[in-house]
């Protein structure tokens, strides 16, 4: 009798063993959501991040009989966006790698109005915020890129941007975010290191500067996910 209850609980032991180690914890879920900028890295950042998470890119897509492209495009975009995306009970990514401002920043070539002003821009990103906090999606910010207004604005007739425009934004979402405890990173002083021979047009870059940006963003992610070491 006792070699029984011996074997039947060494076979118990077994199983526990064996099913601890067939256990793997789940890979982290990442959805990212930003203008073309990161739509140009996003597949390189997939490939970069994919022994370690998930990453599901922004397509376009019709929620609630509105549609919505691809583009992120500015912050009352991203705010509609995702005001319709947090009511569908299966969106629940583990994280959300963010970034809107490019847009905001553009002027009109004749009235030279900005896009979206500042203030409505802080107000945005703290709606935005609250909406994704309330469905315990954790955020990641990634900082708006570099404008050089000599090239910016000799190459494009469509709208007007300034450097000194970009640099209000991104102070403002910096403020944002540390004031909510939002993870940064700063794709913008990492861009900036990579000379105005990196830009393909007025404001995107060549394939070989896109990979350089996915490698940096999933170095940062992956440090974040680990809690390795805070972003910045």
């Amino acid at each position: 009798m006792k070699k029984i209850i011996f074997l039947r609980n060494l076979f118990l032991l077994a199983g526990i063993i064996a099913g601890s180690v067939a256990w793997v914890a789940p890979r982290p879920k990442i959805f990212l959501l930003g203008d073309s900028i990161s739509i140009h890295y996003g597949p390189h950042l997939k490939k970069f991040l994919d022994s370690v998470a998930d990453l599901e890119q922004k397509k376009a897509e019709t929620i609630q009989g509105k549609e919505f492209s691809r583009n992120g495009g500015d912050s009352r975009r991203v705010l509609a966006y995702l005001t319709a995306k947090t009511k569908e009970p299966d969106f629940h990514p583990d994280y959300l790698l963010l970034n809107c401002g490019l847009h905001d920043i553009g002027r009109d070539t004749l009235t030279k109005e900005l896009q979206v002003p500042p203030d409505e821009y802080r107000k945005n990103l703290e709606s935005i915020i609250g909406l994704v906090q309330k469905k315990k999606i954790a955020i990641i910010w990634i900082t708006i890129t570099p404008v050089v207004d000599s090239i910016h604005n000799t190459r494009t007739k469509l709208k007007l941007r300034y450097a000194a425009d970009l640099d209000q934004y991104n102070q403002i979402a910096m403020d944002v975010c540390k004031h909510y405890g939002i993870s940064t990173i700063d794709l913008h002083d990492f861009t900036s290191k990579l000379g105005t021979q990196a830009y393909l047009d007025n404001v995107h870059y060549k394939e070989d500067t896109r990979l350089l940006q996915a490698s940096y963003i999933a170095g940062a992610v992956n440090a974040i996910i680990n809690n390795n070491i805070p972003a910045k």
